[in-house]
């Protein structure tokens, strides 16, 4: 009788370690899959490998913060390439091979996704001082092309359109894939734009060196005001841009930006900017050379922006239009004879 007890209960435990060694392989398997499924996700929607470890950051900061989850997930899989070696069973194999597809996929994916140039304070420096008078002609264009109280933002990334947005009065609209050109151009009209004055935009900020324009003639914000953004260039998930103000910045919105390790204060009129989350790459690295290359020169507007709305041997005029600040609105420049 007693044999018969013990026979029971070593076949009910040796159902529970079947159970739970099934259990362990399901779990080891879906982890593996899900890694696999990430670093595909990843790899596929990056422009670029430092997009990639831009879009690693996120899960980093995830799976830290979860830790009470990543922790044993981490162990498992740990363990699972471990006990994949050596590969003495079908099974085994299996899990090796899962774990040098997704090593081989990461390293596949960083090696041929473009290699960016990093971009920095100096580069911006002298892209706009190369081509401020364009992107000055740019700004002016879409602001006279568009009807008050309209914005638009339109960006661009390895020549494919990231955002394209436009908002009047009434409505906010999103564009970005619109293929037909004649719906396209319906929609711009909402704003007072039309199909041949969006190609000469696009063909002002390739002549600027900027793969972005977002003009807003009616900010909710007080800090928008007068505010144009051209788009300079992506490293990853980080976003360069130049902030050119119509007016000159007060002292308080000054220091606020040279307080912010992101913004950079050219001049009086005129900021660096950097958005996004790259690890050692959000803001600017060499701020302080550039500030102190500002602090040297003085940060008065007239020293180059307003040089570049002088008028040229007598045929452009310069309208002083004071704005809603009481300044005088760069804007306001005509360009006719």
């Amino acid at each position: 009788m007693l044999n018969l007890h013990t026979k029971h209960y070593l076949a009910i435990e040796m159902k529970i370690k079947s159970a739970l060694g099934y259990s362990y392989r399901m779990v080891e398997i879906l982890l593996i899959l899900s890694i696999t499924a990430g670093i595909l996700s990843i790899g596929l929607n990056s422009h670029d490998n430092a997009e990639m470890g831009g879009l690693l950051s996120p899960c980093i900061v995830a799976i830290v913060w979860m830790w009470f989850v990543s922790l044993p997930l981490f162990v498992i899989y740990v363990v699972s390439f471990l006990r994949s070696i050596p590969p003495s069973s079908i099974y085994k194999k299996a899990v090796l091979s899962l774990h040098f597809l997704n090593v081989a996929l990461w390293v596949l994916f960083y090696l041929f996704l473009p290699k960016p140039e990093p971009c920095d304070a100096a580069l911006m420096e002298k892209h706009y001082m190369t081509h401020h008078a364009d992107m000055y002609d740019l700004i002016r264009y879409v602001s006279s092309s568009i009807d008050d109280g309209c914005s638009i933002d339109l960006q661009y990334r390895n020549d494919e359109v990231v955002t394209f947005t436009i908002r009047s009065k009434r409505s906010f609209k999103e564009l970005k894939g619109i293929e037909n050109e004649y719906e396209l151009g319906t929609k711009l009209h909402s704003i007072g734009l039309s199909m041949q004055e969006l190609k000469e935009i696009q063909s002002k900020m390739r002549k600027a060196g900027v793969i972005g324009v977002e003009v807003d003639k009616d900010p909710i914000s007080v800090w928008d005001a007068g505010k144009s953004i051209l788009l300079f260039r992506w490293y990853g998930v980080n976003r360069y841009q130049f902030a050119l103000y119509d007016h000159t910045l007060t002292e308080t919105e000054r220091d606020e930006v040279m307080r912010l390790h992101q913004f950079i204060l050219y001049n009086d009129s005129v900021v660096f900017e950097s958005y996004g989350g790259y690890p050692g790459g959000r803001g600017f690295p060499d701020k302080d050379k550039i500030q102190v290359k500002v602090d040297e020169i003085g940060t008065d507007a007239t020293a180059v922006t307003s040089a570049v709305l002088k008028a040229k041997e007598g045929k452009k005029t310069l309208l002083h239009i004071p704005d809603t600040f009481g300044n005088y609105c760069f804007m306001g420049t005509f360009w006719g004879d």
